[in-house]
C-alpha cells in the first residue's frame, strides 16, 4: 500500500504595495499569537488600504478639473444653444471614480472596526464572542460596549473598563459621524448629491465659465479632509487600544511590560 507524500506548507512572501509599509508599525502580527494574529494580519490589510483609498480620494479632489472637464464644455455647448438662468439651477458632476473611492474608505473604516472589536474575544476580555463592532439600541457599538459593560473576564476588568472609556472618547471623536455617513450612503435619503462634484459656473461675456469645483462635503468638511482627519484618528485609536492590550496580556502573564 503506498501512500501519497504529503506537500511541504508552503512559506507566504507578501511584496507589500507602499501604503502597507505605514501600517506595519501599527499592526504587527509578529507581535501576537493565536487568533489574535490573524486578526491583527486582516487588521494591517485594511489599514493599509484606507490608507491608499485616502491617499486617491486627495488626488481626485486635488484634480478634480480632469474629471470634471466633460461636464463643463457640456454646459457651455448648452449654454451657446439655449442660454438658461443660473440663478435658478444647481449643477454636479458625476465621477465614478470618486463615488467609489468615498464607498470604499467608508466601507474599510467600519471593517476595521469590526476587526479589532474582534481582538477583545481573542485577548480574552470578554467571555463570549464579539465578532464586529455592532450596533445595539440604536447607539453605534452598543454590542462591544454591553460586552465590555456586562461580560468582562475577571481578572480583565480593569482593561476592559479603560477600552470601554477608550471607545467612549473615539465614538463621540469621529467614530458615530463615520458609521452615520456610511449609513446614509447605504440608505441616502431621496435626492441625495453628496458623491458628486458641484460646479459654480458665472458668466463671462458670451459664454459661461466654471469658476469652482466643490468636492463632496462631509458636513462641514470636504470628503477629502474627512477621509485625511479620520485615517488619523482611527490610527490613534488603533495603536491606543492595542496598546491596552498589550498590557492586559503581559500583567496576566506576571511580566513587567517592555517600555
Amino acid at each position: 500500500m503506498t501512500t501519497e507524500a504529503v506537500p511541504t506548507p508552503r512559506i507566504p512572501i507578501v511584496c507589500a504595495d507602499p501604503s502597507a509599509v505605514v501600517g506595519a508599525g501599527i499592526f504587527n502580527p509578529n507581535q501576537w499569537s493565536g487568533v489574535s494574529r490573524g486578526i491583527i494580519q486582516s487588521c494591517w490589510t485594511e489599514y493599509s488600504v484606507l490608507h491608499h483609498c485616502v491617499g486617491q480620494l486627495r488626488e481626485l479632489c486635488a484634480n478634480s478639473a480632469s474629471s470634471c472637464r466633460p461636464h463643463i464644455e457640456n454646459l457651455q455647448q448648452q449654454w451657446r444653444t439655449a442660454r438658461f438662468d443660473l440663478d435658478r439651477i444647481i449643477v454636479y458632476g458625476q465621477a465614478p471614480e470618486l463615488h467609489m473611492r468615498i464607498e470604499a474608505f467608508f466601507a474599510g473604516i467600519k471593517t476595521l472596526l469590526d476587526l479589532l472589536s474582534q481582538l477583545l474575544s481573542s485577548e480574552k476580555i470578554v467571555a463570549g464572542i464579539v465578532d464586529g463592532f455592532h450596533r445595539a439600541q440604536d447607539a453605534y457599538g452598543g454590542k462591544v460596549i454591553n460586552a465590555l459593560d456586562n461580560n468582562a473576564v475577571s481578572n480583565r476588568k480593569t482593561t476592559a473598563v479603560r477600552i470601554r472609556g477608550l471607545i467612549a472618547e473615539h465614538k463621540s471623536l469621529w467614530i458615530d459621524r463615520a458609521i452615520q455617513a456610511r449609513d446614509l450612503l447605504i440608505h441616502p435619503e431621496k435626492g441625495m448629491h453628496q458623491l458628486m462634484f458641484q460646479l459654480d459656473f458665472v458668466t463671462n461675456g458670451d459664454t459661461i465659465v466654471c469658476q469652482r469645483m466643490r468636492p463632496p462635503m462631509i458636513g462641514p468638511d470636504s470628503v477629502d479632509d474627512y477621509a485625511l482627519s479620520t485615517l488619523t484618528h482611527a490610527e490613534s485609536f488603533s495603536l491606543k487600544l492595542l496598546t491596552l492590550l498589550q498590557e492586559a496580556a503581559v500583567s496576566n502573564s506576571g511580566m513587567e511590560p517592555t517600555r
